[in-house]
């Protein structure tokens, strides 16, 4: 009795498997008890966020934690959803997450590139101008520390393969683009190759169409680049 009694309380919380010794269970670990060991990881609390967001929008079902998610049936997919966005540094993926769910996208395909593609030419011509241009702004100070060009100078003398790749990642915005000097100058001097790379991202008519349309906020955007030396 006494010893069912010590194994009942040496037994793994996660899997219910019972121990004799306490290194035994200390050294145990089951796939939901790793889980939880990686429940701080920066891609697994994405992952946790958008489960539950999920669920939120698709059952009935009350607010779920952690344990929940540790056994669910898509804890694998919803953390590689996580990883996914670390990896590529995703744009707002909240957002990501509330474009994939309103389109309906298979969860199989979450992480391909072509939808998160897909979905940053869409958000870039919705999101917030200012959202925008303080993205932008972290960008070019970042591509100026690892190239020695002040901030400012960046679109001006900066890598343009670099650049140009980040257009294409979201994090240098068309609001910054078209409405600055640097920005102009830039898209005058680039060659066929990088425009055709970037030109389904920064979408001229498109574009052109919106500031037609948000004028005030056009004229808010340009005198902060103006102001910032852009």
């Amino acid at each position: 009795m006494k010893k069912t009694e010590e194994t009942k309380k040496l037994s793994c919380d996660f899997c219910g498997r019972s121990f004799i010794r306490e290194s035994t269970i200390y050294n145990h670990v089951c796939e939901q008890k790793r889980r939880w060991q990686d429940k701080d990881k920066h891609g697994n609390r994405i992952g946790y966020q958008a489960w539950v967001e999920f669920l939120s929008k698709n059952t009935n079902s009350k607010k779920r934690d952690y344990t929940d998610f540790i056994k669910s049936s898509v804890y694998i997919a919803f953390v590689k959803f996580g990883n996914y966005c670390v990896d590529v540094n995703v744009v707002q993926p909240n957002r990501y997450l509330d474009w994939l769910l309103k389109n309906s996208i298979k969860i199989h395909t979450w992480c391909n590139d072509s939808v998160y593609t897909d979905f940053i030419k869409d958000y870039l011509l919705r999101e917030n101008p200012l959202d925008a241009i303080n993205r932008s702004f972290e960008t070019c100070n970042m591509l100026s520390e690892q190239q020695g060009i002040l901030s400012k100078d960046i679109l001006r003398y900066g890598n343009f393969n670099k650049i140009c790749y980040n257009i294409t990642k979201g994090k240098i915005s068309p609001w910054m683009l078209y409405q600055s000097s640097s920005g102009t100058k830039f898209l005058d001097t680039l060659d066929e190759s990088q425009v055709k790379l970037i030109v389904d991202y920064i979408n001229p008519e498109a574009w052109a169409l919106k500031f037609i349309r948000n004028t005030d906020e056009v004229s808010t955007v340009k005198q902060i680049l103006q102001e910032n030396g852009y």
